[in-house]
């Protein structure tokens, strides 16, 4: 009687210890999830977006492609451009969507792909000076994880599609 006691609560136990293991993962999922939405969310606002990252994230864009391996500096190149972007047409609107994102979850770790368009729509004043509609189409990998509890882009690869 008593092994089957024991039995029993072996067995609630280690039912319990799934059901946790599940929340957990669920509740880092929603975790990676958002920082993925403020990811793009972010796109015209870099300060905001360098908030996501780790210090010491990796970045790989473009074609031919260059990597980076300071997000500090890296940031501060991306924010020139965006700087250089408002300078020549404050009106104009640039944003980012995202299409067929795939998330992994390993652990403290978790890896996203996804097809991103970067959507750039001048003012009228810009379509006088020149400037046109331009959606860049983009396939992006971002790693993941969790530093020091909190879930930060620690890599970044930017591919044309």
């Amino acid at each position: 009687m008593i092994k089957q006691k024991t039995l029993g609560v072996y067995h609630l136990l280690a039912i319990l210890i799934l059901f946790a293991t599940s929340m957990v993962h669920a509740s880092d999922m929603d975790d990676v999830t958002a920082l993925l939405d403020a990811y793009i969310e972010t796109e015209s606002d870099l300060d905001a977006q360098g908030k996501l990252m780790s210090e010491d994230r990796i970045y790989i864009v473009g074609s031919p492609a260059m990597r980076m391996t300071d997000n500090e500096a890296n940031m501060m190149g991306q924010a020139h451009g965006e700087k250089r972007r408002k300078a020549m047409d404050p009106e104009s609107l640039y944003y980012a969507t995202i299409e067929d994102q795939i998330v992994r979850m390993y652990g403290d770790a978790a890896v996203a792909s996804f097809r991103r368009n970067i959507n750039f729509r001048p003012s009228a004043d810009g379509m006088k000076n020149g400037m046109s509609n331009n959606t860049a189409r983009q396939l992006v990998t971002v790693v993941m994880a969790k530093v020091d509890g909190a879930w930060k882009i620690v890599h970044t690869h930017i591919t044309p599609a």
